[in-house]
C-alpha cells in the first residue's frame, strides 16, 4: 500500500525541495500545506511520486491552535484520496536519514501501529500549556518588535491574572505529549478528522497544543495501537525552538540510528548534497 506524507512548509524551500526528491518513488504520494504568508509559492517538482500542493492555505502561527487546524487540514485532504498505509506528518525542514525504501519498510513492519515519540510526563508543563487560557498569543512571534512586545506582556498579565484567582480549565483531562511528527493509520486520522470541531474547541486556548491533541485523543480512545519510537526524529532544542543543522551533522547522522532529522538549513549545506 502507498504512504501520504503530510508535510508543512513556510520557509526554507531548497530544503523543501531536498526533502520532496528524496520522498519521490510511485509508492509515495505528497502533500504539501505552504503557509499563506508566503506570497510567491515554490516551483516544487517531482518525476515519480504524486504531489498535490494544498490551495486552501491557513496562516499558520507557532503556539496556536492553527497549528492543528493545519495538521486536520493535510489530514482531510489526504484521506480523499486515500486510503494509504501510513499518513505521516513532517515538517518542510525535515530529511530522511535513511534510504527512502527502508523508511518505508521500516513503517510497514507497523501496519497497525501508531509511530510517535513520547515525552515523559511533565505535570508542569501540562498545567501551564494546557490548563491555563491562552490569549492573546496570535502575534507571539511576530517579526514587528512593537506588535510582539504587545502580544508577550498582555499574554503575560493574562496569565498572571489566572494565577491569582486560580482560574483553570481542562482540570478532567488527562493528556499526553509527543512530537507533532509522527505517523498514523487511516483509522487514527479518521477519528481526529470525524472530532475535529470537539477537538478545535478543547484546545483552542491552549499553548502549543499540537504537541498533545494526536497522542491525548488517540489514547483517550483506548483502542489504537501507539508505538513509542525514540530513534523516529533527531531534533536538538535551543529555547523554545530546534537548531539548525549543518551539512556535517546531517552526514554523520545518516550513520545513527534515527530515521528523521529536523531541522535542516539550506545555508548549512553545500551544492553537493
Amino acid at each position: 500500500m502507498k504512504h501520504a506524507y503530510l508535510i508543512i512548509a513556510h520557509n526554507e524551500f531548497e530544503i523543501l525541495q531536498m526533502l520532496v526528491s528524496s520522498l519521490d518513488i510511485p509508492e509515495n504520494d505528497l502533500f504539501i500545506h505552504i503557509d499563506k504568508k508566503v506570497k510567491s509559492l515554490p516551483d516544487i517538482k517531482v518525476q515519480k511520486a504524486r504531489l498535490c500542493v494544498l490551495e486552501n492555505r491557513l496562516d499558520v502561527r507557532w503556539g496556536t491552535v492553527s497549528q492543528i487546524k493545519v495538521e486536520l487540514h493535510l489530514m482531510k485532504t489526504a484521506l480523499q484520496a486515500g486510503p494509504y498505509a501510513h499518513y505521516h506528518i513532517i515538517s518542510g525542514t525535515h530529511l530522511p536519514l535513511k534510504p527512502i525504501e527502508d523508511i518505508n519498510q521500516f513503517y510497514e513492519a507497523h501496519p497497525s501501529d501508531e509511530i510517535m515519540r513520547l515525552w515523559p510526563e511533565d505535570a508542569g508543563e501540562v498545567d501551564f500549556k494546557l490548563r491555563r487560557y491562552h490569549f492573546p498569543i496570535r502575534d507571539f512571534k511576530h517579526p514587528h518588535k512593537l506588535r510582539r512586545a504587545i502580544c508577550q506582556k498582555t499574554w503575560t498579565a493574562v496569565l498572571k491574572f489566572q494565577k491569582i484567582f486560580k482560574i483553570r480549565h481542562l482540570t478532567n483531562c488527562t493528556f499526553y505529549k509527543s512530537d507533532n511528527w509522527l505517523s498514523l493509520t487511516e483509522q487514527a486520522c479518521h477519528t481526529l478528522v470525524d472530532h475535529e470541531s470537539a477537538i478545535l474547541k478543547k484546545y483552542r486556548w491552549s499553548f502549543c497544543g499540537d504537541e498533545y491533541f494526536i497522542a491525548s485523543e488517540l489514547i483517550e480512545e483506548g483502542f489504537f495501537s501507539i508505538q513509542d519510537c525514540p530513534t523516529l526524529l533527531f531534533v536538538e532544542f535551543i529555547g523554545d525552538g530546534p537548531r539548525t543543522l549543518s551539512l556535517s551533522e546531517y552526514q554523520t547522522l545518516c550513520q545513527s540510528p534515527f530515521l528523521w532529522g529536523r531541522k535542516f538549513g539550506y545555508s548549512n549545506f553545500n551544492h553537493k548534497t
